[in-house]
């Protein structure tokens, strides 16, 4: 594994799990079979290994009021099979995303298939409108709740992620290390790139997460100076703004 490609502070940022209530467990499940019996189960937070050796028409009809999206094994080999011809492990989740198709859809309407490829909204940014107001090549430093320990530095170029670590501000001098425009300079000047920095709460970061399109959020975030740019990007925020109230 590559030392630039801090993986567990990525998974945590963009692929954290939802915490679920004890009444709130409706999640979709999802199953791998081969034939009619089931290889594989999963529900986000609820364990259902005791159901693998079981027929799929067996799990359906015990979660009857779920969704369940049953996969043929082939076809997710071969899926797992091509992705390893990606570059980066987080290419290789979004092309399994986007290219999983279920052998059935029970019950659904539409929302955890949805939710399955939809992806973060900001590595999506990222490789579509943010081409606008950065470079071919820069950085996104996201800071929680003014802890370094809570940030990841992700690197860009040509709208592709490259890598994400979080970043050694050790030999910054310590005040300096509470000034969001001195570590975001810092941070810049290491890795030879313009870097956009983001300073902002873990409570707010986890609510646009769990969101398609938080971008009003975002925007009443930066207006109520709740959320910090460091450089303030009078372009991003203009983008910002117009996806927010005008959709665009």
């Amino acid at each position: 594994m590559e030392l630039s490609y801090d993986w567990r502070s990525f998974q945590s940022l963009f692929y954290s799990k939802k915490k679920l209530n004890s009444g709130e467990l409706q999640q979709a499940v999802y199953l791998v079979t081969e034939g009619q019996v089931v290889v594989s189960a999963f529900s986000e937070g609820q364990d259902l290994s005791d159901w693998i050796g079981s027929t799929w028409d067996e799990v359906d009809a015990e979660f009857a009021h779920r969704e369940v999206f049953v996969f043929d094994r082939l076809q997710v080999d071969q899926w797992m099979s091509q992705s390893v011809e990606k570059v980066h492990f987080y290419d290789q989740i979004r092309f399994i995303q986007t290219q999983s198709q279920p052998l059935r859809i029970n019950r659904s309407r539409g929302r955890s298939q949805d939710l399955m490829a939809r992806g973060h909204f900001l590595l999506l940014a990222v490789k579509t409108w943010w081409r606008v107001v950065f470079p071919s090549a820069y950085g996104i430093y996201i800071c929680l709740d003014e802890n370094p320990a809570l940030s990841v530095l992700v690197l860009v170029k040509n709208g592709d992620v490259s890598s994400f670590h979080v970043p050694d501000l050790s030999s910054m001098i310590p005040d300096r290390r509470r000034v969001p425009s001195d570590v975001v300079k810092y941070i810049s000047e290491g890795h030879h790139v313009p870097v956009q920095g983001l300073f902002l709460t873990s409570k707010e970061w986890a609510e646009w997460s769990e969101r398609e399109r938080p971008w009003a959020l975002i925007a009443g975030a930066l207006r109520a100076d709740r959320t910090k740019l460091a450089p303030f990007n009078w372009g991003l925020t203009v983008l910002i703004y117009l996806r927010a109230y005008l959709g665009i």
